[in-house]
């Protein structure tokens, strides 16, 4: 069931260099829309707002800001930053564009687990039980931290997980409440973008 958030402010972090793909991921096509518009319209789905991080693609998204990342080079990290400067939310719900097999339901599940548990970071683990910090809820109050990561050189968006507190969703319950097995696939290379086109033809 599709529920809409109005406390959480929806983020797609769409700034990458995409150096492994050779060319910008977000305007790559599956099933008849661009992978940015694929999840601008399932974060519109569950977040009061959605904001792109990342350069205007497509004028017609009069609904959807684009917030140009203040800070080049400098990775997903930059992104998270740059997202909760910019939100007057206390709870925001950031997402890659490159993750193309994300569904309603489980953002929901993840949605109301950051209203419930007030965690700093609400996040999901993989079935390697690696934490996605670009599938997470983030409180606002964070951006003073990731300030101080930026400041130390430091570009990996989960490096500073050990001062938090977290609310972790285990790769066991994201499989027990149903979902695919490759909801967490993301699209770095060309192989990959040949696989999930191949993939959701088959659904």
């Amino acid at each position: 069931m599709k529920h809409k958030f109005g406390s959480i402010t929806g983020f797609v972090l769409a700034g990458g260099e995409s150096r492994r793909m050779g060319g910008p991921k977000q305007s790559l096509m599956l099933g008849g829309e661009t992978m940015l518009e694929r999840q601008i319209r399932l974060l519109r789905s569950v977040c009061r707002s959605v904001t792109v991080v990342g350069p205007r693609q497509n004028r017609t998204w009069r609904e959807v800001q684009f917030l140009p990342d203040p800070i080049l080079g400098r990775g997903p990290l930059g992104g998270v930053y740059a997202a909760l400067g910019e939100t007057r939310s206390e709870f925001n719900l950031i997402a890659a564009c490159d993750l193309p097999f994300l569904e309603t339901r489980f953002l929901n599940r993840l949605a109301s687990l950051a209203l419930d548990t007030r965690a700093d970071v609400t996040i999901p683990e993989d079935k390697s039980r690696r934490l996605l910090p670009l599938c997470a809820v983030y409180r606002r109050e964070l951006r003073g931290i990731l300030r101080g990561r930026l400041a130390q050189d430091s570009n990996k968006a989960d490096g500073y997980f050990r001062q938090l507190r977290l609310c972790v969703l285990p790769w066991r319950e994201t499989m027990r409440s149903g979902f695919s097995v490759h909801i967490f696939d993301n699209i770095n290379r060309p192989e990959d973008y040949e696989a999930a086109k191949l993939r959701l033809a088959a659904v």
